[in-house]
């Protein structure tokens, strides 16, 4: 499979190295960019934290720790947990919470930060707006019941949507340590050198793929198999609709990482024009190199998963690399977006 177009290379002459946003002398970020970058990082991987001991609450069936209360638990404020469940329930929102206050307050620092007119400020704001929509989707799964042993169609809905919106948060953390890490950038391509069919394609497949696997999930949750049957967990013969949507996820699976690991090439079309193929790879080669390891890497995961029946901590492991998955093709395609990479004509 090509990993880029055939095109005959240019002369050395009018080559130079790509341009390496890393690497560049004239663009260090100053001491306050850097802090503000380790606390977007730190952010992120916080971030992380939270959305998969999420999936700890959706295991343990600990949605409903709290009863149908939110933002309290049990009614009160401060609470005193005497259940695990609640206590479970109870840590993951006050994760959240820090989770919120934190990405506000790097919202506050970028905009002291950061120049009026950069894009590091739009990103911010698009976190923390993706940050609140996280937490309203969360209390509605809280006050319409749609935890515990709820089974409904509702809740495979709005779970789906609470991915897709969780995939849009960590993007945006993403895009604003991506940007701070490089205070030179006065604008990203969105149309990705021509590419954006392939950018926005692929986080249109890994936004599919993973809303199925959400709805997935909560089918091995809450109807688990064991060998090769199905957990008595309702009236014999009645066939749920969770049943039905088990095997879409891996199909989807497959077809999606085939279109990933395609458009994963394109991000070579730049560097392969190099006449020098002797010379070090670029930056986007190392991200394609990257997404194509974690792709694969994850589709053994999921067979893995399959294998052992889904269990929880294997439903945690396949949603972390499902996370890094998301994150290296968010970082690949900012490298075209930013231009790290091209080759610029003298």
């Amino acid at each position: 499979m090509p990993w880029g177009p055939s095109l005959a290379p240019a002369p050395p002459s009018c080559q130079k190295p790509p341009v390496d946003a890393d690497n560049e002398t004239s663009s260090k970020p100053s001491e306050a960019h850097s802090r503000l970058a380790r606390g977007w990082l730190f952010g992120l991987i916080f971030t992380l934290f939270v959305i998969l001991f999420g999936a700890v609450v959706r295991i343990t069936g600990s949605g409903a720790g709290c009863g149908q209360h939110w933002p309290s638990c049990h009614g009160e404020l401060a609470h005193l947990p005497q259940k695990i469940e609640t206590a479970i329930e109870l840590t993951h929102r006050v994760t959240s919470g820090l989770s919120m206050v934190l990405v506000f307050g790097l919202t506050a620092a970028t905009f002291r930060v950061v120049s009026a007119g950069y894009p590091a400020r739009r990103a911010s704001l698009a976190a923390s707006g993706f940050m609140i929509v996280e937490a309203l989707v969360g209390a509605a799964l809280v006050l319409l019941e749609l935890v515990g042993e709820n089974d409904s169609k509702a809740r495979a809905v709005v779970m789906a949507i609470h991915l897709v919106n969780t995939m849009a948060l960590v993007a945006a953390l993403v895009v604003c340590l991506w940007l701070v890490r490089r205070p030179q950038l006065r604008s990203l391509d969105w149309k990705f050198a021509g590419l954006s069919g392939w950018a926005y394609g692929g986080a249109a497949t890994l936004a599919v793929v993973s809303a199925a696997g959400a709805v997935t999930a909560l089918g091995d949750t809450l109807y688990p198999v064991v060998g090769t049957t199905l957990d008595a967990a309702r009236p014999e013969g009645d066939v749920h609709f969770l049943d039905l949507l088990r095997g879409v996820h891996p199909v989807l699976a497959v077809i999606g990482s085939v279109i990933l690991v395609w458009g994963a090439g394109r991000l070579t079309d730049a560097e392969s024009q190099r006449a020098d193929r002797e010379a070090p790879i670029g930056p986007r080669t190392r991200a394609a190199r990257l997404i194509v390891a974690l792709v694969v890497f994850q589709i053994f995961l999921g067979l893995v998963n399959i294998g052992l029946s889904a269990p929880g901590w294997m439903q945690i492991t396949h949603l972390a690399f499902a996370n890094f998955v998301w994150i290296a093709w968010i970082w690949g395609w900012l490298q075209v977006a930013s231009g790290v990479g091209d080759w610029v004509k003298e």
